[in-house]
């Protein structure tokens, strides 16, 4: 892991959120670990590519298409980008038809709850969260899914693939309706998530919401999972390090 601004290895993150979990215990605390999940514990691109094939799959998809049906049923999940265009030039897919079809045939599945029940974590994520929860935190999930839609899928996802949920201290929070802004919801909910603990880290993959994050709880550990991520995206503050995988257990 990196510290953004400096380019050097600093205190290996486990043994620092150890450190700050036991201070936040000491002091009479309840420590906070705050966990993003899309692109920060579930690795995302494994869903896209099940979409991605579904839609290759489609009578109407190869009978319009034969060739690009063809190139986007030979992608690797693990190499694509975060907007679905984005995919199409690596793979010399130039229809612009095409990739508005696929696009809208992406919205209308990858938020939904057969896609969800197959999502995959990162390697070592679930060893990570549960080190922490053995440690003494509280486990705060917070993901700007919305719960009308994706609150079922989410919690039967991460309890399959082994993350620790289901428990008193273990919290869920999903944005109200799908319509509210994710950057919006977050901010929203960090008073909320304040009122049940002392945040001593927060891992997130954007970061507009870590930057957030940081300014309101200036002594936690601010950790980017540098993995898919919106375009474009802010610099990080000065207290952001750079965290690219989970380390081993």
């Amino acid at each position: 892991m990196q510290n953004s601004s400096e380019g050097k290895s600093p205190t290996p993150i486990f043994d620092a959120i150890k450190h700050a979990i036991d201070l936040s215990r000491a002091a009479g605390n309840t420590p906070m670990v705050v966990f993003d999940v899309d692109d920060t514990l579930i690795d995302c691109r494994h869903r896209k590519s099940l979409v991605f094939h579904a839609f290759a799959r489609e009578e109407s998809t190869s009978r319009r298409w034969p060739d690009d049906t063809k190139k986007l049923s030979a992608h690797n999940w693990e190499t694509l980008k975060y907007r679905v265009h984005d995919n199409l030039h690596p793979l010399s897919i130039t229809d612009k038809i095409f990739g508005d079809e696929l696009l809208n045939y992406w919205l209308k599945h990858y938020f939904t709850y057969p896609y969800l029940i197959q999502d995959r974590a990162f390697p070592g994520a679930q060893a990570f969260v549960k080190r922490c929860l053995d440690r003494g935190a509280h486990i705060m999930y917070l993901t700007a899914r919305d719960h009308p839609g994706m609150y079922q899928g989410t919690v039967e996802a991460l309890e399959s693939l082994g993350f620790p949920i289901h428990k008193p201290n273990v919290h869920v929070m999903l944005k109200p309706e799908a319509s509210q802004s994710d950057h919006h919801f977050k901010v929203g909910a960090l008073e909320d998530i304040a009122a049940l603990g002392e945040v001593i880290a927060s891992f997130e993959n954007e970061l507009p919401n870590l930057n957030a994050m940081a300014e309101r709880f200036p002594n936690a550990l601010m950790i980017w999972r540098k993995t898919l991520y919106a375009p474009d995206p802010p610099p990080p503050h000065s207290r952001v390090q750079i965290m690219d995988h989970f380390p081993p257990s």
